[in-house]
Parts: C-alpha cells; structure tokens; sequence
C-alpha cells in the first residue's frame, strides 16, 4: 500500500543554555560538560518525561529512596507539548516523542524533539521532526538503533486508512518507511524497543499483545541538507527551514515474525542483551510487569511476572532495564518512578520508590 507522504520540516538548531550556572547549580555529576550546555551527566541517569508539566526531569544514577532530579529540561523554548517516551543515540542525543494532535499556539504539534548531548534548561532543541510529511499525528514510544541513528515512532493516525502505525525514520528525520496494514496485528503500538538483531519490538496497548518484526531499512534522506537556522539565541524562536522535499515511501503490510498474546494492555517494553523481553501492562486494574524469554508466545510463558499491592504498581507506563538486571518502571498511577531488583519477582516490593513531585511520569530512558 502507497502511503503519499508530502513535505517535511527539519528545523536544525544550536541548543543553548537559558542561564550560565556556577559549579554550585548544576549539581554536576562528573566533569566535562559539553554544549547543551550542562554538566556530563553520567551513564545510567534516569530521563523521564512528565506530559503534564512538558519536561523531562534528570535523575541521578542508582538514586536513594525519595531522591529528587538534579537537573531537567523544560521550558517555554524547548517545544515541548505532551512529551510522551524518550530514547538516546549513540551520541547522547535525546529524541523525545512530543504528542499534540491538537496544536496550541506557541506550540508545535505532533513532533520528535531533540535535543543536544547533557542539554538541561529551557533549552531550543538541536532538532525537531514535524510536518505532514512525517505522519506525525499521535506518536507515543521510541528507539533509536544505535549504530545507525535509525529511529522507530509508535504512531496512531486516525484520518488514516490503517491509523495504526510504526514511523521508521532514517538518520536525519526525513519522511519515514510506514509499517501499517492489516498484516501487521498494530493495534494502538504504544511501546517501542530494539534488540541487537535489529528486531523491533512494539506493545499493543488495543491489542492485549507484543509483536515483533524485522526493522526495516528506511530511504536514506534525499540528497542535499536543509539549510540549519541562524544560530539561535536562547529567547530565538528561529523558523524552520524547509527540507528537500522527499519521495513517497511504500507501506509495508509485513506479519510480524512473533507475537505475544494474553496481555491486558501493555504500554512500555524493553529487551536486554540476551532477548529477554520485559513488559510494562496496566492491565485495566491489575497492574504488572512480565519478563518473558526469548521466543515466548503467550502471557502465560512469563519467566516473571511483578504483581500484587507490595509491588506499588498501579499503571506503569514504560519500562527500563540496565546491564545488570536492574528495572526502571515509569508508573503514572502511582506518580512515581519504581526500581526493582534483578531477578524480582512477585508480589515484591520495589527496592527504590522516587515520588514524581512534578507531575506524571510516563516514558524514561536511561542514558548511555
């Protein structure tokens, strides 16, 4: 199936800082600050985004019971709307999914912010992917393939034929290869995540399912950059240039090549370095987290499963999972981010529970 997809705007700008810090404001977490402008926050800080105060809020690593963030990203300049899941590059960049089907003024509608490698404050982002030629409607999770900066948009359009829908952008946001059809078994993706065989992951929060596909080699962006805007000013609000504009890209009707089935309705999803796959589902009241092996089929072939009123859940929303086992479960019931130990299972209680004091967590990622 031919999806026409029209024009769209990268609006490629230089991330600034709104104020210059001292060393006693940035809660630095180690040396070596580069533009963004903030301090090098270390590996395994916890992002996450808050769509009712549009910010994401910056944790520290292995964080005590009740900690606060050390830093965050939010303000009139950074353009964020409903920020929804994020997701690193290889470089540090942070994509954050900005869900606004119904633009306001100052606003930008439907887009994928970026922003620059240790960026905090009221930051312009480094990037924005937005415009009808990106199919941007309503997006919800993120992965970015960290060898190729190719990233995967959970997507629901509803003037579309087949509104569900996942958005694979090529390096650089041009107009996306569209995963959409009947074949593929979408049903409201809401969850992304990519394993190192380049196999796509994707909760279906409608769908009661996880299914997994193949990801797909996107068309490169068209030949020749759009021009990036003058160099911005923290109170800039710099027009977009416009893109070459791209060629149609075919709809891929593909089956996935497995399906977990029995879920209630699942909305975050991580895979560790081994295929393990690990399920953050609401379920409509009876909220859990599954961790399934690889190649299951069921909810019932759960390895784990995370249940029961010690365990604080009450609607998690997406879920990490770090090197060692560790989990990071985003919950916006409960307004609060939960931190469960390797191997947790059960009617367990979390080993860490961070009260989100600034609104409702819904997507985290930790950084590189």
């Amino acid at each position: 199936m031919l999806r026409r997809l029209t024009l769209i705007f990268l609006s490629l700008v230089c991330t600034v800082a709104v104020a210059a810090c001292s060393s006693s404001d940035t809660k630095s977490l180690s040396s070596g600050g580069i533009p963004g402008i903030g301090p090098n926050f270390a590996s395994n800080s916890i992002y996450a985004a808050s769509s009712s105060n549009n910010a994401v809020y910056i944790y520290a690593p292995n964080p005590q019971p009740s900690a606060t963030p050390v830093n965050l990203i939010g303000g009139a300049n950074t353009g964020l709307s409903g920020p929804q899941y994020v997701a690193f590059d290889a470089a540090k960049h942070l994509f954050v999914t900005n869900y606004n089907p119904a633009p306001q003024p100052g606003t930008n509608g439907a887009s994928i912010q970026i922003y620059q490698t240790y960026a905090m404050g009221d930051v312009i982002p480094f990037g924005t992917v937005s415009g009808a030629g990106t199919s941007l409607t309503q997006p919800r999770g993120i992965a970015v393939d960290q060898k190729t900066g190719t990233f995967y948009v959970a997507n629901v359009d509803p003037s579309a034929a087949s509104p569900n829908e996942l958005l694979v952008f090529a390096s650089g946001g041009f107009a996306p290869t569209v995963i959409s059809g009947n074949l593929t078994q979408l049903n409201s993706p809401t969850g992304v995540a990519l394993d190192a065989s380049n196999n796509l992951y994707v909760a279906n929060r409608g769908g009661g399912s996880v299914t997994v596909y193949p990801a797909p080699t996107p068309v490169p962006a068209p030949s020749g950059s759009p021009s990036p805007a003058p160099t911005a000013t923290p109170t800039a609000n710099p027009s977009a240039s416009p893109a070459p504009t791209p060629t149609p890209v075919p709809g891929l009707n593909i089956a996935p090549t497995q399906t977990i089935t029995g879920l209630g309705a699942p909305t975050g999803i991580a895979v560790d370095a081994n295929k393990n796959v690990y399920v953050a589902d609401p379920d409509n009241g009876t909220p859990a987290i599954y961790v399934f092996a690889p190649g299951a089929a069921s909810a019932a072939a759960a390895t784990r499963k995370i249940v029961g009123a010690s365990t604080q859940l009450k609607f998690p929303t997406d879920i990490k999972v770090d090197s060692n086992g560790t989990l990071y479960v985003a919950d916006s019931g409960a307004d609060a981010i939960l931190i469960f130990a390797p191997n947790a299972n059960g009617n367990v209680a979390p080993t860490v529970t961070l009260p989100f004091k600034a609104g409702t967590p819904i997507g985290l990622s930790l950084s590189p």
